[in-house]
């Protein structure tokens, strides 16, 4: 029985399965909360894409290869393989169902190409954390009403952007420091808890502006609230966040709370009070 429930863990955590549905529920998230009716083109296209671009990044060598993880993906290169290759083969059509729209993508497209080409060839990356956390923001906040053929007003956007971006960041902050003894040779990381301490008040006050910003725009205040109550979590944990390495932390808690705000409205059945 430990036996099963070891593998059922390892296959949510390493499986990709978390990051792809967190994805597709963050665009979802944002369709609601637009007032607008969720485009499930779109969100398929957002969860295809992620989809593969993890499954790619899962067959690559990994840089610790003693790591649990590691060793799951050496013997699921088959899933992994097939991942792959059903998302690539399920964008085309997706893509094709929203013609037009390249240049929509081409943003998302390029910082993930830079981000991936990096990871693969080795080649410095000066700002990963901020890469990151600007590519999901655009990806599954901004991107979807773009497609959808929703053009929101800037100073709309604007809060609600900065606001979702610091608290990504921060979940990628931690998983940075995390990997600091393997990134340091090739970008700039945050290699000790003072500077990551640091950032974290940085990204809290940012948080804070941008919320503020959100809230006076007219952006819903039941999510706001969410929002704020999950970048406190965050930081009240960050103590732990910085010590830890489980991949369960990670993998599961982390990865999950990218799109914990989605799922709270989902369960609260909360609509949007926008219509853009």
């Amino acid at each position: 029985m430990h036996s099963v429930i070891t593998s059922i863990r390892s296959g949510l955590l390493y499986s990709n399965v978390i990051v792809t549905v967190a994805a597709a529920t963050m665009a979802f998230r944002t369709f609601r909360l637009a007032g607008q009716a969720p485009d499930p083109w779109v969100i398929s296209l957002i969860a295809a894409a992620t989809l593969a671009v993890y499954a790619l990044h899962s067959l690559a060598p990994d840089e610790r290869p003693d790591g649990s993880r590691a060793r799951w993906n050496r013997k699921a290169r088959g899933y992994h393989q097939l991942c792959l290759t059903v998302s690539l083969a399920a964008v085309i059509p997706l893509f094709l169902r929203i013609p037009g729209q390249l240049i929509l993508i081409l943003p998302a497209f390029l910082l993930t190409l830079y981000y991936m080409a990096a990871s693969l060839l080795h080649f410095p990356v000066h700002g990963k954390t901020m890469l990151l956390a600007i590519t999901w923001t655009y990806a599954t906040m901004i991107m979807p009403l773009l497609l959808a053929g929703h053009v929101p007003a800037s100073s709309l956007i604007l809060p609600a952007s900065i606001l979702e971006s610091s608290y990504i960041y921060l979940i990628c902050l931690f998983f940075d420091h995390r990997d600091a003894s393997v990134d340091m040779p090739r970008h700039w990381s945050l290699n000790t808890p003072r500077r990551v301490h640091v950032v974290t008040l940085m990204t809290a006050i940012a948080f804070l502006v941008a919320f503020f910003g959100a809230w006076m725009a007219g952006w819903p205040r039941s999510w706001l609230i969410i929002k704020a109550i999950l970048m406190f979590i965050l930081i009240a944990t960050s103590r732990y966040s910085l010590q830890t390495r489980s991949d369960g932390w990670y993998y599961g808690v982390l990865d999950g709370m990218m799109a914990l705000d989605a799922i709270c409205l989902l369960f609260m059945g909360e609509a949007s009070i926008l219509h853009l």
